[in-house]
Formats: C-alpha cells, sequence, structure tokens
C-alpha cells in the first residue's frame, strides 16, 4: 500500500510541477507557437484546447483541470502535453524525418526505443498486411508512402512521428521504424520525445495486446 501511495505521490508532483512551469507564461503567444487554442474565459481563467491523436486535450487554468479522451488518457500524455504549452517556439514542421538517434542527445538512449515500441510494433502489425490502418486511423494517423505501409501521427500540432513498417514474410522478420520531424526538439527535450513514443506505441497495442502489457508505457514519464 505505501508502494503505491508513493507512486500516486509521485504522480500528483509530477503534473504540479508540469503545471506550475506554465504560471507566469503569456498562454496567447505560447498558442500561437504551438498552434492550439487560447480562450479568455468569463471568470478570468484561460482555456487551451491542444489537438492531440485526431482528439483535443483540453487545459482549464489556473484550476489545472485537464480533459483527454479516454482512449489516450495517461499521466504521461497530462504531463508532455503542459510541457508542450511550455517549451514551443513556434518552429514549423520541416517534414525532414530524424531517427532518435539524430535527436539532440538521443544516441545514448536511442537502442531503448527499439524493444520499447518498434518490435513490438512490428511484431503486432508486420505480419498481417493493413492491420495496422484500422487502429492509426482511430489515432488521426495519416498515410504516408514509405515502406510497406506508415502513418504520420501528431500527438500535439507540431511533434509528428512517422511509423513505417515492413511486413514480414517466409524468409524475413517484420521491422518497423518511428521516425521525429526534425522540429520536435523545439518542443519537447529529447526524453520526452521518446515517452511520446511510448504513449503512441502503447495507443496502438493496447486493442491487440491487452491493457496489462501496455500499463508501463503509459506510465513512464518522469
Amino acid at each position: 500500500m505505501k508502494d503505491e501511495e508513493a507512486r500516486e505521490e509521485k504522480r500528483r508532483r509530477l503534473y504540479r510541477d508540469a503545471l506550475e512551469e506554465l504560471m507566469g507564461l503569456n498562454l496567447e503567444e505560447q498558442a500561437a507557437r504551438g498552434a492550439f487554442s487560447c480562450t479568455r474565459l468569463p471568470d478570468g481563467g484561460t482555456r487551451l484546447d491542444i489537438p492531440s491523436f485526431g482528439g483535443v486535450i483540453r487545459l482549464t487554468l489556473p484550476s489545472g483541470e485537464m480533459e483527454v479522451p479516454g482512449h489516450i488518457d495517461s499521466l504521461s500524455m497530462r504531463v508532455l502535453a503542459l510541457r508542450y504549452v511550455k517549451k514551443a517556439d513556434g518552429t514549423p514542421p520541416s517534414g525532414k524525418w530524424v531517427a532518435y538517434r539524430d535527436l539532440p542527445g538521443g544516441r545514448f538512449y536511442a537502442a531503448t526505443l527499439v524493444p520499447t515500441v518498434e518490435q513490438p510494433l512490428a511484431q503486432a502489425f508486420g505480419r498481417t498486411p493493413h492491420s495496422l490502418a484500422p487502429l492509426a486511423e482511430e489515432l488521426g494517423g495519416e498515410r504516408s508512402d514509405y515502406g510497406d505501409e506508415s502513418y504520420v501521427f501528431k500527438p500535439f500540432p507540431h511533434t509528428p512521428l512517422l511509423v513505417v513498417l515492413h511486413w514480414g514474410d517466409e524468409e524475413f522478420e517484420p521491422q518497423c521504424r518511428v521516425l521525429f520531424d526534425s522540429c520536435c526538439p523545439s518542443y519537447l527535450n529529447t526524453d520526452d520525445l521518446k515517452i511520446l513514443a511510448t504513449q503512441l506505441a502503447a495507443y496502438l497495442l493496447r486493442p491487440v495486446a491487452g491493457e496489462e502489457a501496455v500499463e508501463n508505457l503509459l506510465w513512464m514519464v518522469e
């Protein structure tokens, strides 16, 4: 019980700390930089509507109340949404895709993305062509032209992620790559971008692997 209470307190603290980072910011400027909306409320508060995976994350300040679509709700996404609001600098997406190892400081931890994100996606979807399609579309994924099957996802407006599948056959194992638009470090740090990729993997895997299989991925934020 004490361990669970400690984890819950840590989760609450992570959210509070990320929320406090927004205090004093010009939220209208950050909204313009991050391509989300900022609405002044009659009671003097502010509402931010942040597009995410085809839905909307709604944050009300100063209360810190956040509404997240149920299929993408996790502590990690809640904290990352706050960090996105804070860090957004207005850099537009470039359309240039880079591997995690090519992000600032990403080379040291790049190998961790393979067993937690890329291999599970390859095994889940790389043996049955087009099985990724309906799940990708539910998350707002847009079909792309890479590999045998690929989709661009927007966890937040200016953090596009590209999932590329190469289907397996009798001779070759399926493979998956997750790539990042080169603008992504202007909105989240490299560690947070890794967590963002794990959230995407968890949301795609959950319908086929079950809640328990992805639970650890959903609570990775530090």
